[in-house]
């Protein structure tokens, strides 16, 4: 398992998070935070200027977007990729929660970080 994520890798999982847990059809990525609800747009805005990898999409139910991230040391131990991750729809509003998968099953989540 590549334990060294890059910012893309993290994305990567984020979209999985979203078509996973949420249980949506990704449609089309959204790069202009613009198009954002308001809400959702200030939300993910500050994630990206804190440097924090992000994602946003148009789904069968709406716009959405997650941000998140990585914790390399609890990944290393658990030897699974784990994550905070935030994300935001509507008209269901902000959620947050640590999870984590398995690398071969990037759709598939498990709430909470995992092992002691």
């Amino acid at each position: 398992m590549n334990i060294d994520l890059c910012r893309s890798d993290v994305e990567n999982l984020l979209d999985g998070f979203l078509a996973g847990t949420q249980d949506i059809k990704l449609l089309a990525r959204v790069i202009d935070t613009r198009e954002l609800p308001e809400g959702c747009r200030e939300c993910v805005q500050l994630a990206a200027s804190r440097g924090r990898a992000w994602t946003a999409w148009s789904t069968d139910v709406g716009l959405m977007a997650a941000w998140g991230d990585y914790d390399i040391e609890a990944s290393r131990r658990i030897n699974a990729y784990v994550l905070f991750v935030e994300w935001y729809w509507l008209p269901g509003g902000q959620h947050a929660l640590w999870c984590h998968c398995d690398p071969r099953r990037p759709t598939e989540w498990t709430i909470g970080r995992g092992g002691a």
